[in-house]
């Protein structure tokens, strides 16, 4: 895989393709984006978080499934920000079938992954510091599934390439760095969140992208805890920030 954004999430929801597909080259100007739009993320809530790590790469079928999957997930996610606070009864039963439905998504992802870390605000309470860097507390450990909260060691930014000059790297991302200190038995990680966004309303906004690994990141296994060093270099990621 040599592009940014894995063409596996495009292709595998069109057509279906390699994820060797070469990246596409464009040309002309490079993109502007507004200093200030970093800024305006200071003090913002982190309303999810989800990152999934894949322990291999896989058939271009299986990739598409996984892609529906996580599209679908995507969509019930922003279909629940929809109709929070609303108490009618149908309301009610929508939600509760979209939970059921987006816990069985979360299952079969999870037995096609090596390492999964799945959270909201409802888990924890995470936000953006005066530094730019997400900020925890408290810390949740006995969530089995927000991957030990990695701290994010380096300030948020906005990545702006040049599509002239740099054929792989191609749109704007919002870069965020996590980290997990290595432990005695060796587990411990770096990951760069290559976020692009998605969709935003006067309350949040929502993005989504690559997880980028560092080399010499050994994850914990997901089925035994015990530390796996080999994984599929590019794993996929979502963020949603709000008041």
């Amino acid at each position: 895989m040599k592009s940014l954004i894995p063409v596996l999430w495009l292709c595998a929801g069109l057509m279906g393709c390699s994820a060797d597909s070469p990246p596409e080259v464009r040309s002309g100007e490079p993109y502007r984006v507004d200093a200030s739009r970093i800024e305006g993320l200071r003090g913002m809530r982190v309303r999810e978080l989800f990152v999934v790590i894949f322990p291999k790469d896989y058939s271009v079928e299986e990739w598409r499934a996984i892609f529906e999957q996580t599209n679908l997930l995507s969509k019930n996610k922003r279909r629940l920000r929809e109709i929070e606070g609303r108490d009618e009864p149908q309301i009610q039963e929508e939600r509760s079938a979209i939970i059921g439905k987006n816990a069985e998504i979360l299952l079969e992802l999870g037995m096609k992954s090596l390492f999964m870390m799945s959270w909201t605000s409802q888990d924890e309470n995470c936000s953006i510091d005066k530094e730019m860097r997400i900020l925890c507390d408290p810390f949740n450990p006995d969530n089995p599934l927000n991957g030990g909260l990695p701290a994010n060691t380096r300030p948020l930014r906005y990545v702006i390439p040049n599509p002239v000059q740099n054929s792989s790297i191609k749109t704007p991302y919002l870069s965020a760095f996590l980290e997990k200190k290595k432990s005695g038995a060796g587990i411990g990680f770096g990951i760069e969140l290559r976020l692009k966004p998605e969709a935003s309303n006067a309350q949040s906004s929502w993005y989504k992208g690559d997880v980028v690994i560092e080399e010499g990141s050994v994850f914990p296994s997901a089925t035994d805890g015990s530390p796996v060093g080999t994984y599929y270099r590019y794993g996929y990621s979502e963020m949603t920030l709000g008041l």
